[in-house]
């Protein structure tokens, strides 16, 4: 979710303070005095192109509340947890830019997520969330490194709870419906009279010997992607095709684990939004289809489909969001018959500033007897405890944007 910084680190070069020496006129002829002062001049001005620095800008998202989860499992009960992220990552980052001149800047950011309930860092690497570095000017941005992929971008802009609170579209992502981010990229976003195109291509750098896969063989951890944005008055439309090749594709509990020897997974969808003011509403469809060896999981099969509904409506000073998708996987290779789920998601977000907002949430998901999908909330799942059943929680909390 992006939002404006807050806290601004001042440029090392405006902490610089540069003397101009004292000049005697008396003991200088006037064609002297000024050719004098025009090289202090020089020299004053040099240190500050010398020594410009990146300007550089703190950021982040605190957000933490408590809930109950319910697995449904045989003989589970429902839980009271404290957790972090029912609405947004918790997340600090640094990002910073550099004037280079004729409308060429410098551009890096770093980001971590770090859990508000426990103060621990997140466990897949501690700058895990984006670390890039790259350039910007009148064609876009070019970023180098670990950054989101652009089927996940696009997908968000059609989200009505922007990857957030119990029923978000990371119900689908997260299960193996879109690859979140990939490392050792090189990522491209351009912005032209309302249309956003986001590229993307990361090399795998993996030296896999495994069954089916050559010696040396780098390329079967590859991913390539492409996606529109348009937003244009109170219309959004996103579509978006990536491709992941090998690999352990979402392996922590989604649809598809690939084997790692070149099979592939491709992911696509469409959407669109329109605000009518007071009232607003999005559509989205999203299909994953991998090659027959990605077929690892519980429910695992060689596609993913997911189609969702969300509407908004402004209540009082904050809004009331609700959310349908349903979810459905195709031929199953653990021999179960057409798995399915839909979940529910409904929430009300409070604001209290500008930076600052309460929330309420609950959500749940419906499997069919043979399905086992989960319910997200941003950081948070309430997973199935068995085939058929059906997860639930709900959660209050707050969140502060700094």
């Amino acid at each position: 979710m992006d939002f404006k910084p807050r806290i601004a680190c001042r440029p090392l070069g405006e902490l610089r303070r540069h003397t101009t020496p004292m000049i005697d006129s008396r003991n200088l002829g006037e064609p002297s005095m000024k050719k004098t002062l025009l090289a202090v001049a020089v020299a004053a001005a040099l240190p500050a192109a010398a020594f410009a620095q990146t300007n550089v800008t703190l950021y982040g998202i605190a957000d933490a509340g408590v809930g109950f989860v319910d697995t449904d499992g045989p003989g589970a009960d429902a839980a009271m947890v404290v957790e972090s992220g029912y609405q947004s990552t918790s997340r600090f980052g640094i990002r910073g830019t550099e004037d280079l001149g004729s409308g060429l800047k410098a551009t890096f950011n770093l980001e971590a997520g770090v859990k508000f309930d426990t103060g621990a860092s997140d466990a897949a690497g501690f700058w895990q969330r984006r670390a890039v570095v790259g350039l910007a000017g009148g064609f876009g941005e070019v970023r180098f490194g670990r950054d989101y992929t652009p089927g996940f971008s696009a997908m968000g802009t059609t989200d009505v709870m922007g990857y957030g609170l119990l029923g978000n579209w990371l119900t689908y992502t997260a299960q193996g419906g879109i690859s979140t981010r990939v490392s050792n990229g090189v990522h491209y976003t351009g912005t032209f009279s309302g249309l956003t195109i986001r590229a993307m291509y990361a090399t795998g750098e993996t030296n896999d010997a495994s069954s089916g896969a050559m010696a040396g063989d780098k390329d079967i951890d590859d991913a390539f992607g492409i996606s529109a944005v348009y937003a244009g008055g109170p219309l959004t439309i996103q579509g978006y095709y990536q491709e992941v090749n090998g690999g352990p594709l979402n392996a922590g509990g989604g649809i598809f684990n690939s084997s790692g020897t070149g099979d592939s997974v491709k992911q696509m969808g469409i959407g669109a939004g329109y605000n009518f003011g007071a009232f607003r509403v999005t559509v989205a469809y999203g299909i994953a289809d991998a090659d027959s060896g990605a077929t690892v999981t519980t429910m695992a099969g060689d596609k993913l489909q997911a189609l969702g509904l969300g509407a908004g409506l402004k209540l009082g000073a904050g809004e009331l969001l609700a959310q349908v998708i349903q979810l459905k996987v195709d031929n199953p290779a653990n021999g179960l018959r057409d798995p399915k789920g839909t979940s529910f998601g409904i929430a009300y977000v409070h604001p209290l500033s500008k930076r600052t907002n309460l929330y309420a949430t609950y959500g749940m998901m419906r499997n069919n007897a043979n399905s086992q999908f989960a319910v997200l909330a941003s950081d948070n799942r309430a997973a199935a405890g068995a085939l058929g059943a059906d997860p639930q929680g709900v959660a209050i909390g707050i969140r502060h944007l700094f």
